[in-house]
């Protein structure tokens, strides 16, 4: 029972503070001068991406590595199959020419790319499966291209800016403060309760991340997409 309530407690406080982190660093950002372009495609971007990141930074952290690997291919199994499909039943979904040229490709390129990484055994004829430090740095690299790709885009879009909240500058440092807190006891929370659920089920922490972690960490992206439709 205490697993499950550590597990939602987490998960709160993840939302929460990925929220307010970024409605903080959103209005500082703008009190800059920052375009809200960047804002949107940089700091608001990173607020349903916001509970993967913590979880597996924690995970990672805590030596938790199946519950870090396991969270984001399930996230990005939820986000491929769950969310796309509620949304198709919701409405129609209309795929533009760029998207099937262009975005869809990257994503099973990222994908293609984090399958050679981790494949040290198949490779390099190792004798154990490692995601490196320099494999990390190769994943980073691919996804800076992939960001200017985006902004490149995005300045081709004839569409409106977002609007960011103005807020004194005091209220916007509070806000990024607690709503880095949140994230970083809400990511501690979030992880101990699953590996809790996993070990009192008799299931290995990749399973659960695959699963039950995933499921809660893509709800941003689920909300945001259902509402979208």
């Amino acid at each position: 029972m205490m697993d499950i309530l550590f597990l939602l407690a987490g998960l709160v406080l993840i939302l929460v503070g990925a929220h307010i982190l970024t409605d903080g660093a959103s209005a500082v950002a703008n009190r800059f001068h920052i375009s809200p372009l960047v804002i949107g495609l940089t700091i608001v971007a990173f607020e349903t991406s916001a509970p993967e990141l913590t979880v597996s930074i924690v995970s990672a952290l805590q030596g938790s590595s199946d519950l870090a690997i396991g969270n984001v291919i399930g996230s990005n199994i939820f986000n491929t199959l769950m969310i796309v499909g509620c949304t198709a039943v919701i409405t129609p979904v209309h795929i533009s020419k760029g998207t099937l040229s262009k975005e869809i490709p990257l994503c099973i390129l990222a994908s293609f790319a984090l399958i050679v990484c981790a494949n040290d055994v198949f490779f390099n004829k190792e004798t154990v499966n490692v995601i490196s430090r320099s494999d990390g740095l190769l994943l980073l690299c691919f996804f800076l291209i992939f960001l200017s790709y985006t902004f490149a885009i995005a300045r081709n879009n004839t569409a409106e800016d977002i609007q960011v909240k103005t807020m004194p500058l005091w209220k916007s440092a509070l806000f990024i403060v607690l709503g880095f807190v949140a994230l970083v006891y809400g990511g501690e929370f979030f992880v101990e309760g699953a590996s809790g659920i996993a070990r009192s089920v008799g299931v290995s922490d990749s399973v659960i991340a695959i699963t039950l972690v995933a499921t809660g960490t893509s709800l941003p992206e689920l909300a945001t997409s259902a509402v979208a439709a």
